[in-house]
């Protein structure tokens, strides 16, 4: 890396004095010979030959042509071409522009870190690699899982799912490790895989509510209501943060058990978990009175293919037709 960094730097400086070696040429750039001269001269001729056979004053007004032309031509024949010189203010100019680019292309064509992307710092991407060759180096399932922690806070879901997945493979009952993979499949759009993981993380830690909340969201998505509830009052007994959140939650499963409404079905079942139960907006956005609600085809473009944070939804076209149906009616 500090070799790239050298090579970019002489680059850089050959570029500049590429760039400014025209304005530093001591030798004056060739010009055209002018034609005045001659003809000055062919001029003087004449008038000196009129001069000869002139007489009075008419010889004195020729003669006093000729000098004019004489001084003219010694004039012209002292005349030497001024070498370009560059002037500070430009010199200044040109250098600071040159700077600004070099400045623009390593910001933006410079190779980043490992893990550093729009939502991380410099700083923070450094911090993450340290985590990671010091897992890789010691093998340790508490170094592996502090490095995939870093990444799980840095919202580097890929690094996080690869360190939780040695922190499996060194110990397969690490409830934390679990219980994030979990996580991150409900997330990838996975619930009932992420379900699965949920179930064994809440069995092994029952004491973490973040675990009881995203098992109740995978249940909720699989369109099991009542499971939900149960995960979800878990959360609350387990003595999670967000109780007003997830009562609401537990108060749109138990509309849910109670809705005859398909189109209601679905969107409880699927939708109401960040987009609130009368589509008022949570996690994502409000739903009702949206105009975007009003144009199936943007409505099923998002669903079925996920948008941001947002993850795809699976759903059958029967389904989609009475997601559509209702949203249209908010």
């Amino acid at each position: 890396m500090i070799f790239a960094y050298l090579l970019l730097a002489l680059l850089f400086g050959l570029a500049l004095a590429y760039a400014l070696w025209p304005f530093y040429r001591t030798q004056a750039q060739p010009f055209p010979e002018s034609p005045r001269p001659e003809e000055l001269r062919a001029e003087l001729e004449v008038l000196k030959s009129l001069a000869k056979e002139a007489e009075g004053d008419e010889r004195k007004r020729l003669l006093a042509q000729a000098v004019r032309l004489e001084r003219q031509l010694a004039e012209l024949g002292s005349e030497k071409p001024v070498p370009r010189r560059l002037s500070p203010v430009t010199l200044g100019s040109v250098t600071l522009s040159l700077i600004a680019l070099g400045a623009g292309l390593w910001a933006y064509t410079v190779p980043r870190l490992p893990g550093e992307t729009i939502i991380t710092s410099r700083n923070e991407a450094r911090e993450l690699g340290s985590l990671q060759r010091k897992a890789e180096q010691s093998g340790k399932a508490a170094d592996w899982l502090a490095y995939a922690n870093k990444a799980y806070d840095l919202q580097d879901f890929e690094r996080a799912v690869q360190g939780y997945l040695k922190v499996i493979d060194l110990e397969p009952r690490n409830a934390n490790a679990v219980r994030r993979i979990g996580m991150l499949l409900f997330m990838s759009g996975r619930p009932e895989e992420g379900a699965q993981a949920l179930e064994l993380a809440v069995r092994a830690e029952p004491d973490v509510p973040e675990g009881w909340l995203f098992l109740g969201n995978a249940y909720f998505q699989l369109g099991r209501p009542a499971e939900a509830i149960v995960a979800w009052e878990g959360y609350l007994k387990a003595g999670g943060e967000a109780r007003e959140r997830v009562q609401n939650l537990i108060q749109t499963a138990k509309n849910q058990l109670n809705t005859t409404s398909t189109g209601q079905q679905v969107y409880l079942a699927r939708c109401a978990a960040c987009h609130g139960a009368q589509a008022q907006g949570g996690i994502g956005p409000r739903l009702q009175g949206n105009p975007i609600s009003k144009v199936p085809e943007a409505v099923r473009e998002i669903v079925l293919k996920g948008r941001g944070q947002m993850p795809a939804v699976h759903l059958t076209e029967a389904e989609m037709q009475a997601l559509l149906q209702y949203l249209g009616g908010l």
